[in-house]
Order: structure tokens, then sequence, then C-alpha cells
């Protein structure tokens, strides 16, 4: 009798269990790992199973119909009973492990300091709160607030007097229209090294290649020898290039001037206007005169500013180019000079100069 009463005793506690489960699964209050699945129902599909059952249909009717199969006619049924509804609970996963007061306070973090690393906010945030955070949990917390790491922009370190005379430049600018920028001279000089530049190269490489022939950048002493030049361009194309020999002082550079600068001021026609930049031997009392003399329009420029400068991108193209080119010797560097300058097509010219609104533009809305 004893044995009687525990098998029935067995199978209602069985049953309840069963029934119990079977609810907390169509409601979405227990979950357990399952195999893969097909695509979700999307709410249209759901209720149209749900409106053909209130008609009458049964789920093997239903299913054929819709093309589903009878189990999943039955639990979208089943689930609409239970909680009166057809949309999904919502799921919850792993809990946050940082509160909103941290990620508050990692945000304060990299805003105060933009170049404090991921690993260096979780030491501090480890240090305040006691829970230790990993660096990568920073990153998305940060990447959630919209904050990304990026390589900073480089710019020369502009002094307040610098920032104003910019921002006083591109609003005596912004109202210029192209015909104006096009008959702009623009001038600078630059140095061009015999063996590469003076920029980061990268080379790719597999493990164990770091002293490959390929994959190494050979350097010699002092550089190998370099040449100064002086250049200038417009819209219409490239004008005259001048090796400088020596250290150019003022008398040098008004010798340019009237060698080099004067012709190609020249083609611009009569509303042609010379830009240079303010370097002492630019200003100096010498040069001024030579300029008031030949009665040529110089901009006004404010320093500090060679982004605002065209040719200084012309500079990075036609450097980049002779990377391309094998020599060997000071001679050979200048031929290959010469003979790339010239062959800058005007269309890159051109380019380079339609871009000043946007410069000008850029420095309005930065604030200089």
């Amino acid at each position: 009798m004893l044995q009687g009463l525990r098998c029935e005793w067995g199978a209602g506690v069985l049953n309840l269990v069963s029934s119990l489960s079977h609810f907390l699964i169509l409601t979405g209050h227990w979950k357990f790992n399952m195999a893969p699945h097909g695509k979700e129902l999307s709410e249209d599909l759901k209720k149209r199973i749900v409106a053909l059952h209130k008609d009458g249909l049964g789920y093997k009717k239903i299913a054929k119909t819709l093309k589903l199969s009878c189990s999943t006619v039955a639990k979208t049924i089943q689930r609409f009973n239970w909680t009166g509804s057809t949309q999904n609970r919502p799921r919850h996963g792993r809990p946050k492990k940082l509160s909103a007061r941290a990620q508050r306070h990692i945000q304060r973090l990299s805003l105060g300091n933009r170049r404090m690393s991921a690993a260096s906010i979780a030491a501090e945030v480890e240090g305040v709160g006691g829970q230790p955070v990993s660096a990568q949990t920073i990153r998305r917390t940060l990447h959630q607030i919209g904050l990304h790491g990026c390589r900073p922009r480089r710019k020369p370190l502009l002094k307040m007097m610098h920032k104003k005379a910019r921002k006083q430049f591109a609003e005596d600018k912004q109202t210029k229209d192209m015909d104006y920028w096009n008959h702009v001279l623009w001038s600078d000089e630059t140095k061009i090294n015999l063996f590469g530049s003076d920029g980061v190269k990268r080379v790719w490489r597999q493990p164990g290649e770091e002293y490959k022939d390929k994959c190494v950048l050979p350097t010699v002493k002092h550089g190998g020898g370099s040449v100064m030049v002086w250049g200038c361009m417009s819209a219409a194309g490239t004008g005259e290039l001048q090796f400088i020999e020596g250290t150019m002082n003022a008398n040098m550079y008004c010798d340019i001037l009237k060698q080099s600068m004067i012709p190609s001021l020249r083609r611009l026609g009569r509303r042609a206007v010379f830009q240079h930049d303010n370097d002492p031997k630019h200003t100096s009392k010498t040069t001024t005169a030579l300029l008031k003399k030949l009665r040529v329009k110089v901009m006004d420029w404010p320093s500090m500013s060679p982004d605002l400068n065209p040719i200084e991108h012309l500079w990075g193209i036609l450097k980049r180019k002779l990377e391309e080119c094998k020599v060997s010797n000071i001679h050979q560097l200048r031929d290959v000079v010469m003979e790339e300058w010239k062959r800058t097509p005007v269309a890159t010219c051109e380019a380079l100069v339609n871009s000043m609104p946007k410069r000008v533009k850029a420095v309005l809305k930065n604030d200089g």
C-alpha cells in the first residue's frame, strides 16, 4: 500500500513539474540551451497565426496555409493564450559590469584627458570603485558614447595671437570667389633628401623578416645629402623651381624673386597676387622694398599657417613621386626633381587651389 502511495505521489509531482516548466518556457521566464533554430517569426506572421486560429482553423491547416511547421504554430498560439500577446518578452543577457555612475566617471576621465589610454582609465576606475575592469571593457564603454581611439591630427603649435591672425585672414577671404584664388601665385621652400623623406614609412613583412633587405630602410650618415628648393605654383600649373645653394638670406631671396617669381607672376595677368610666408628673409626691408619697387601685390599672410598653403601638399606629392625614382647622388636628384616638377599635371594644381574655400571655412569653424 505504501509503495502504491509513493508511485501516485511521484506521478503527481512529475505532472506538476512538467506543467510548471511548460508555463515558464512559454512565458519566457525560463530558458535553456537549445539546438539552433530558424529565423524568428515576424509580428505580422504571428498575428496571422492567431487570427486564423480564432477563425476556427486547426494547427495543421494553419501550418499548411502559412507553410510552417505544426510545432511553430502550436507554440505561437500557446504563448498567446498564456500571455495575451504575440510579442516576445525582453531577453536579459549578462548584467553590465559597470554601473551608470562608473560609466559617467569613465566619460569624464576620457574627456578630461584625451590622451589617456584605456588601460590607464581601467586602473583609475579600479582604484576608485575597487572593481577590476579590463581595458577592452573601457573601450566598449567609450565606443557606446561615441568616443573612438584615433591618431591625432598634426598641426603647428598655435598661440592666441596666431589663432586671431588666422581667424582674421579667414574672415577677410571667406567672400573671395575662385577667380580670386586662381590669380594667386603660391610659393614656399622645402628640403628634399637623397634617401627618402623624413616621414614614417611602413613595410609589409612576416614574423622573422625584420632584417631582410626588402624590409629594412637603408640609412646614411648625415642623411646622405639633400637639396633645398624654392618653388611656386598657381591654378594654371607649376611655376619656376630654383635650387638654393648654401644658406639663403634676404639678398639671395631677392635674386630668386627677380629671376623666378616675376616671370611666373606675369603669366597670371594684372590681377595676380603673390603669396609667401612670414619668414624673416621674406619680410626684411630689402625684400619689402624690392616688391614695392616691382609693384607686386602681396597677400597678407598669417604666421604659422602652412595648412592654408596648397603648395605644401604639392611638395608632398612631389616627394612621393621621387621615392619611386632610384638616384644615387645629388646631381641625379636635381635632375629628377626638376623633371618631376615640370611633369606635374595642371589638374593637380587646380584641385589644390580649388580647396582654398574649404580651408578658409575650416579655420572659421575651428575659431582660428
